[in-house]
């Protein structure tokens, strides 16, 4: 008997595409190889015995040091709301733990991210930081454009009055030009004027918003020309770039071990279980497709400016941590890449 991993995230139809006038070349821009067609990793009992030890092992540790809830399945944005009220004063300690402490970098790349954009010139700054929680990224951004010299305003928001509570009263250094408001992340164009904002950032979050679509519009309409948004979040292992393990097995790669840690204990038990999230690798690819046209009739998009994605090393620095960043800038786009673009991302849509 054969088991196999790597289910498919997104499958698209692509003949009524090519009837709607986007070329396979054209759809590989946006969806790559390992996302329309990915390999199937097959494997026998014997190497299933030992994961299924290795996943046991992983578990007992996530489960003792995280107690997450016994249940499984998808949450709404009340329950979500619940978990986050419920963990806020853990919330720090508990990511840390889940993330073996990378949280922190990972938060500190939207520190440097936001101070390189700062240090061209381009006045002061007005930065928001969407799915703040207890605002560890403000913080990280705020050290970093300290540190250059670089004017800004800072506004987190969230959508959990507890974990905003935790940022203002101890998370961030207290300043005039740091703000932490309540909103919908789902609803920015609601929140913040269009065309007002420089730098967007999103560092995990992502996962708990039903609609991450509504976002990725909303941050689009926000943005000002040429204002770019950073996304960190997880995103699944690709077999043909494994990642690196420790010692002398740093020359060894086990693409099946990372992506059945990823399918049966990453998502199940530490994302959905511990947070209510779901799988964010889509995110990564519906972000570029999205569109919007002003009351102009000019219509916007995003240009990406970096991607990359690598499997870091988790918990005994076994590299079963898959992550991606993406940076985009908002740009003017033409009518007909908006059409082709909606209808790849309609595509998307309609397959989940």
């Amino acid at each position: 008997m054969k088991f196999s991993a790597n289910r498919p995230v997104v499958e698209v139809d692509v003949q009524k595409l090519r009837y709607k006038g986007v070329t396979e070349g054209e759809l590989k821009k946006y969806l790559p190889r390992y996302i329309l067609s990915p390999t199937v990793l097959r494997y026998g009992w014997l190497k299933r015995i030992g994961l299924l030890f290795i996943q046991w092992c992983l578990r007992a540790v996530v489960n003792l040091l995280l107690r997450p809830r016994s249940s499984a399945g998808s949450l709404n944005q009340s329950e979500i709301d619940e978990v986050y009220t419920r963990e806020a004063k853990n919330y720090n300690r508990k990511h840390h733990l889940t993330t073996r402490g990378m949280d922190l970098v990972w938060r500190r790349t939207a520190g440097w991210f936001a101070s390189a954009i700062g240090r061209n010139g381009r006045g002061q700054l007005r930065i928001l930081d969407i799915c703040t929680g207890t605002g560890l990224a403000v913080k990280e951004v705020h050290a970093s454009l300290q540190d250059w010299g670089i004017d800004a305003e800072i506004i987190g928001l969230d959508y959990n009055d507890r974990m905003l509570a935790v940022a203002r009263n101890g998370t961030v250094p207290k300043a005039e030009y740091i703000k932490f408001v309540r909103g919908d992340a789902m609803s920015l164009a609601e929140s913040f004027e269009l065309h007002s904002i420089d730098i967007v950032t999103q560092i995990f979050g992502i996962g708990g918003i039903p609609e991450p679509l509504r976002v990725f519009e909303g941050v689009l309409q926000i943005l000002k020309p040429n204002g770019q948004f950073l996304l960190i979040d997880m995103h699944k292992p690709i077999p043909e770039q494994p990642g690196e393990w420790p010692f002398f097995l740093r020359w060894c790669r086990f693409p099946v071990l990372e992506m059945v840690t990823f399918e049966e204990t990453t998502i199940p038990l530490v994302l959905n279980r511990l947070w209510g999230w779901r799988d964010t690798t889509l995110c990564f690819y519906l972000l570029p497709l999205a569109t919007y046209r002003d009351s102009d009739g000019r219509y916007w998009g995003f240009e990406v400016k970096s991607f990359e994605q690598e499997s870091q090393r988790w918990w005994f620095s076994l590299p079963l941590m898959p992550i991606a960043r993406i940076v985009v800038e908002k740009t003017g786009i033409a009518e007909e890449t908006a059409r082709k673009r909606e209808a790849i991302l309609k595509s998307c849509v309609a397959s989940q």
